[in-house]
Formats: structure tokens, C-alpha cells, sequence
């Protein structure tokens, strides 16, 4: 039977079901399977059938379940079963749609109602029935936000109180939005007190000023405004409204970055000084611009605009007035969609980093886990970069992705970023993305470093015997990758990625040249991590050597279990052909099987079979007809392909049609970590990139 959490609070701005989104994508890296239910919907789209935040959930996580089993009871059913006098239906159905949900899972969690003016005709008394009914641990929320520790300590009593009277599973507290600056101190101060009253706390998390502000999308909306420009950038978060009845000159103090500009339309003078801003390096980038009053920009300006290729601030013309219009958008409820990616990964972030799982888990005595789905491999790759943090640099320091993946490992803290490019650039790039770039962020312009006449003479003394000169040297010391590459063999950095926007070769061949093989091993070659639903498996090699021979396909074998150790995958080594044991014959079928004799010799500590067919090392029954002896065929972790057009088709079908998440390649038998992303990586694909990276350095 699953564990189930019941998540409440006792107010309706504590946040709960942000938090609850951010347990859910935690979780599902620390267990198998995590269900969601949520027994009575409460906020509706309008003509929905079910709730709104129950439905971002489903579609966030791609939940298997029905809408109908996750949210199977309105806020308006439950009003008119309660005055009919029929909760016995109301408690029959959430226990049987919560049996369907619970199939198969680890934990559920539950998406509670909080004590608002919506239930104002409910019997406050049914939070508590449901969870006795569900036989379910409640996990409070509380709301911290400009409250003393006073005020805190005596509302969790007082509702800990009220639910041991009532019998209730008191799992324990978490304390949301606390003052930012104090978090750390206010929560040594909530964790000695609580632990004193014998009150489990899980962790306070700090209160983020952008997840309640609008999206420029949810003003343009709501204001049913018409959008003049930046079409592609109406996710902009409006960090605060700022009225400029002022003059430009005079509103610039008052500006910062992130901030909404609501000006009459007919003052062309502001939307210029903003469009400068914006070009500015050194001024705020603004989310966005409202031209009140139905006034808009003459047709010359609105050419200007049309002209700056690279301009990202929406503008918005709406008929308002200033103040009505400042006024609304004040007034606007915000709720964090499902394609609010930004507010999301806060979400994440801050739940991820502040909540104490270890506690948690303790607790709720959650089993070991069966399975490593893709959500829990993610989430131990993380966990084990954190272990050690290395030092990564990133040629690609302006790309967008880059620059947003850079942000994500900051506030994770999986490794030291280093950035590679002109700082201005980069600076000025990450204000447009709407990024703030960590102060501990290193940047460096490769031509401009005092370490850059060092590595041109250390270059030219590893290269001068093919024939290479100082000024070449120089020339190719200012490619970012080349400079990337010898601040790895220098030691000022542990660890490369690159390739978002250069080719393979262009990322590769400076390690070939600068960092070169393990002496142990001849040849380089990759991996990918294969993530199916219920474990990880190891393909090489998918994307480097064509058609290796023998003793290169023995060492293919070999670098790929040791990488597979590297990432805590027991490697079983399946050196893959056409026939499985003695039964075929064929010049490519004997270079698998002297390659896996060479293997064998080299490293007898390895389990390593080949020739071997796919489906008698993958499958147990297919294994005990064609190699019954053998210890690999039927529990192969890793797939040592003959060639790269078998490795690659093979990884990209299993990608495409098993849904197997595909990480990689991973470069190995290189001195030092370097690995190439594809350049139509998304920024997810980048982040675990450089936790891989960081792992790879800590092993070598």
C-alpha cells in the first residue's frame, strides 16, 4: 500500500499548492512511482471540467492517470452533498478513486483545501475527515511571511493541537516565505523550538518576490491589450510597475531590471529612453512597456522598433488610463500555468533546496527503492555532483541555453561555472534573458586573460613538432574551446562542455590535441545513459569511432564499464553482433569475438560476453536457451556496439520509439572530462551535461 502525504495549510496564500508541486517533482527522484490526487477542486478555468492547478500538475509531470480519478469531486458537488446531508457518498467516492491512483505507487500525494472564504458553507471538519478516511499523514503549511517566530510557533502549536484532538496523523511543518535574508537563522531558531514541543519540521523556505508577480502574458490577457511588439517574450515577469509621468532622465532612477513601464502612449520620449536602455549595457532591462489611453507610437518609431532584430521587450497598447490600468494589474490574481517555465523551476529550486527529505523519508519510512526510473537516476547524478563540487567551464558563455542552464546548476549547486567569452556580452545577454548571473560566476575573455601568453607557449611547445608556429598558437588560443581545453590541462578548471552552437569536431579535436587519452587506453570513445522506465542502461560507442577494430572495440568495452561504475550502474558487458556464442561464423562476427577475448585478458575482474544477440543479453528467458552458463546474457547494463552506424541508429530507435531518455555522449578514456552537446540541445540536455561532467571529474 502507498504512503499518502495530505498537504493543507491554514490560510490561502501559504502557498500549499506550489509546494505541493515542488514535493512532487522531488520525490519522484527519491521513488519509484509518486501519484497525485487532488479529492475537491477548488479554482476552475472558465467552461473546465476540472481544476486548474490539478491540471497543470498532470500535464507538468505527464501523469498517467484520468482527470476524472485525480480530481473526482468539485468544490460545488461537495457544497450540495453537504446540504443534502450525503457526505457518506462524498467519502465512498474519494476512497475509490483514490484506490485507482494509489496502484502501483511508492507515495501519493494529496493536494488539500486550505480554510478560505470558499468553503464558507463547509464544514471546516471534513479537511480532517478526509484525511482519517484516506488514512493519510497530514503535512502542514505554513505561512510565514512578515510573521514574527512567535507568531509562527504559536500557529502550528494551535493546529497541531486541534489535529492530535481529532486523531489525526500529524506528519509535521513546513514554514513557507520566511524573510529571504533570515532564512538560515530562522530556521535553526523553528527547528530547536519545534523540536522541543516534539513537532517534526521539515525545512523553511524562503519567500521569492517573483512568484507572485504577473507574466507580461497574464496582463495582456487580463487587460485584453494589443501587443505591438515582442510577441515571442510575453513570459517576461513584471517585477514591479513603474508610472513614468516623469520625464526618461528622472525615471531611470527608479528603474531596475525586470521592471513593467506603464506610460501614456502618446509619450514617444519614454518608449525611446527604454529602447536605449535596453541597447545599453550598463542600463536595466525592462519586462515590458504599457502605452495607455489607446495612444500609440508614430509609424517611424514603430520601423525603429521593427529594425532592432534582437529587441525582446514587449510593448502593449491597451485603452485604459495609467492609473486604471497600474490599478488592475495590482489587482491581478496570479497563478503559476503550466507553461510557466520560469516560475516553475523557481518552484522546484526552492523545494528542492530547502525542504529536509532526509527527515521526511525518515519519517514516512519510505521503502528503498525497487526501480531507477529516469526522475530518480536525475536526481542521484545531482545529488552525487553536489558530493564534490568541480569546476566547469563553458565555452559557449553568450549562448542562450547555456546561459540559462548556467543559472539552474548555480541555484543547484552542482558545480563552479566557469563562463568563457566577453564579459559585456554575456552580461548584457543574460539581462535580455531575464537572468541574473551569480556573482561567484567566473567570466573570462580568453584574449584579455593574464594567463593568456602562458598557454599559447605551453600549446606551442605540445604541438611545435607538427610543425605549428607562435602566431598560429596565439590565433588559436583565442577560440574559446582551445583556451576551455588548456585551462583543463593547466588545472584551472576540472571539466568542459561544449558543442550548443559548434560542431563535434570543433569541441573535440583541442582535447585530442591538448588533454589526449588515459595512458591506458588508445582510443577515445562515448557512451550514452539510457533511461527506460524502470532502469538505466549503457550504450557505446554511439557517436565517435566508426568501425573500430578488435583491440578498439575491446577497449570500447572496457572504458564503457568503467563509466558505467562511474555513475553507480553495475556493469554487465554485452559485446553485441549478429549471433550470440559459438552459433554464427563471418568475418564481423569474429571480430566481436576476438575483441571480446582481448577484453577478458585485459580486465578479468569485468563480467564481459560477445558475441552476443541483443535480446539474449536483455532478456532472461531468451539468455537461458542461447547462453545458459553465462553470468551477462539476460542482465546486460552495458551494450558495446559494433560499429557507430549500429550504436547510433540503435540509441536514437530506443530514444524514439521506448521513450528512453537519451544522456549523452559521454566522452571517457580522455585524461580530463570533456563532452559535446548536440546543437539542438535544450537546456535541460545542457544542465545534465555539466552534473556528468562534474562526476567524471571527480573520478579521475
Amino acid at each position: 500500500m502507498a504512503k499518502k502525504i495530505y498537504i493543507t495549510s491554514s490560510t490561502p496564500r501559504a502557498g500549499k499548492s506550489v509546494i505541493c508541486l515542488g514535493l512532487l517533482n522531488a520525490l519522484r527522484g527519491i521513488v519509484s512511482s509518486v501519484g497525485y490526487f487532488k479529492p475537491i477542486g477548488q479554482k476552475y478555468l472558465r467552461h473546465a471540467k476540472y481544476d486548474k492547478e490539478a491540471s497543470m500538475i498532470k500535464e507538468l509531470f505527464n501523469i498517467d492517470d484520468e482527470m476524472d480519478n485525480i480530481n473526482p469531486v468539485s468544490i460545488t458537488n461537495l457544497n450540495k452533498l453537504i446540504s443534502n446531508d450525503n457526505l457518506n457518498d462524498f467519502s465512498q467516492k474519494i476512497q475509490e478513486t483514490l484506490s485507482i491512483i494509489e496502484k502501483g505507487k511508492d507515495i501519493v500525494v494529496i493536494d488539500g483545501f486550505d480554510d478560505t472564504e470558499i468553503l464558507s458553507s463547509v464544514d471546516l471538519d471534513i479537511n480532517i475527515d478526509i484525511i482519517n478516511d484516506l488514512n493519510a499523514s497530514l503535512l502542514l503549511i505554513e505561512d510565514g511571511y512578515r510573521k514574527s517566530i512567535e507568531e509562527i510557533v504559536s500557529n502550528v502549536s494551535a493546529k497541531k493541537g486541534y489535529f492530535d484532538e481529532r486523531a489525526c496523523d500529524f506528519l509535521g511543518v513546513i514554514v513557507n516565505k520566511v524573510t529571504a535574508e533570515q532564512v538560515t537563522e530562522i530556521e535553526d531558531t523553528l527547528r530547536n523550538i519545534f523540536e522541543k514541543r516534539k513537532i517534526d519540521f521539515f525545512g523553511a523556505i524562503p519567500y521569492d518576490s517573483v512568484l507572485p508577480k504577473p507574466r507580461i502574458n497574464d496582463i495582456a490577457r487580463s487587460m485584453n491589450a494589443s501587443i505591438l511588439s515582442g510577441k515571442k517574450h510575453l513570459s517576461n515577469i513584471a517585477v514591479d510597475n513603474i508610472i513614468t509621468s516623469m520625464t526618461f532622465e528622472n525615471a531611470l532612477k527608479y528603474i531596475r531590471d525586470g521592471s513593467l513601464i506603464i506610460t501614456g502612449g502618446d509619450r514617444d520620449e519614454i518608449l525611446l529612453g527604454t529602447i536605449a536602455s535596453f541597447i545599453s549595457p550598463s542600463f536595466p532591462n525592462v519586462s515590458g512597456m504599457i502605452l495607455t489611453g489607446g495612444l500609440l507610437p508614430n509609424e517611424n518609431i514603430k520601423k525603429l522598433i521593427a529594425s532592432l532584430s534582437e529587441f525582446s521587450i514587449p510593448i502593449l497598447s491597451v485603452k485604459t488610463n495609467t492609473l486604471e490600468t497600474t490599478s488592475r494589474i495590482e489587482g491581478l490574481s496570479v497563478h503559476v500555468a503550466f507553461n510557466d517555465k520560469q516560475k516553475i523551476d523557481i518552484t522546484k529550486d526552492l523545494v528542492y533546496g530547502y525542504v529536509n527529505y532526509e527527515n521526511l523519508n525518515s519519517k514516512l519510512k519510505i521503502k528503498k527503492i525497487r526501480k531507477r526510473t529516469p526522475d530518480i537516476f536525475k536526481h542521484e547524478l545531482i545529488e552525487k555532483a553536489r558530493l564534490k563540487k568541480k569546476r566547469i567551464v563553458l565555452p559557449e558563455g553568450d549562448e542562450e541555453r547555456t546561459l540559462k542552464a548556467v543559472e539552474k546548476v548555480k541555484a543547484m549547486e552542482i558545480a563552479d561555472i566557469i563562463l568563457l567569452g566577453d564579459p559585456q556580452v554575456i552580461h548584457k545577454k543574460a539581462k535580455s534573458l531575464g537572468l541574473k548571473l551569480d556573482d561567484e560566476i567566473e567570466i573570462i575573455n580568453p584574449s584579455k586573460s593574464p594567463h593568456f601568453e602562458e598557454y599559447v607557449n605551453t600549446y606551442y611547445e605540445l604541438r611545435k613538432h607538427k610543425h605549428l608556429t607562435l602566431d598560429i598558437a596565439s590565433d588559436l588560443m583565442q577560440d574559446t574551446t582551445y583556451y576551455g581545453t588548456m585551462m583543463i590541462y593547466k588545472g584551472d578548471a576540472d571539466g568542459l562542455v561544449s558543442g550548443a552552437i559548434h560542431t563535434t569536431q570543433h569541441t573535440i579535436r583541442p582535447s585530442f590535441e591538448i588533454i589526449k587519452t588515459r595512458s591506458n587506453i588508445s582510443i577515445a570513445s562515448s557512451i550514452f545513459l539510457m533511461c527506460l522506465k524502470d532502469r538505466v542502461l549503457v550504450y557505446g560507442d554511439c557517436a565517435i569511432v566508426t568501425h573500430p577494430n578488435e583491440e578498439e572495440l575491446a577497449i570500447i568495452a572496457i572504458s564503457s564499464a568503467e563509466t558505467a561504475k562511474a555513475f553507480g550502474i553495475e556493469p554487465y558487458v554485452a559485446i553485441l553482433s549478429y549471433s550470440t556464442g559459438e552459433s554464427g561464423k563471418g568475418p564481423e562476427v569474429e571480430r566481436v569475438r576476438s575483441a571480446t577475448r582481448i577484453a577478458k585478458e585485459m580486465r578479468p575482474d569485468l563480467l564481459i560476453e560477445g558475441p552476443i544477440q541483443y535480446d539474449a543479453a536483455v532478456d532472461i528467458n531468451v539468455a537461458r536457451i542461447k547462453l545458459p552458463e553465462s553470468k551477462v546474457a539476460g542482465r546486460a547494463t552495458v551494450f558495446v556496439f559494433p560499429d557507430l552506424n549500429t550504436g547510433n541508429n540503435t540509441y536514437k530507435a530506443v530514444q524514439r520509439s521506448a521513450g528512453a531518455i537519451a544522456i549523452g555522449p559521454i566522452i571517457q578514456g580522455l585524461n580530463k572530462p570533456v563532452n559535446d552537446l548536440s546543437r539542438g540541445c535544450l537546456v535541460e540536455d545542457i544542465i545534465y551535461t555539466i552534473t556528468i561532467t562534474a562526476i567524471q571529474a571527480q573520478n579521475i
